[in-house]
């Protein structure tokens, strides 16, 4: 998870200032987890995850940035 958001970062670089530094990202990816984690068992599974993604709203707007990527 940290290689993915690390790679999203980069891709959107010039649109994020300042940039993070990977301290943050790593922050970033412990809430991500536990916020995931809904029966904090400490494992994600890929329900959880779907289901997490689902319904979070900074989420799925943070996601329509790429809607026009491709």
């Amino acid at each position: 998870m940290l290689d993915i958001l690390k790679s999203i970062y980069d891709l959107m670089g010039k649109s994020i200032h300042p940039r993070l530094k990977e301290e943050a990202v790593r922050q970033h990816v412990r809430m991500f987890f536990q916020k995931m984690d809904m029966n904090q068992d400490g494992v994600v599974t890929i329900d959880e995850f779907i289901d997490c993604c689902q319904k979070d709203e900074n989420i799925m707007q943070s996601l329509k940035i790429f809607d026009n990527a491709v």
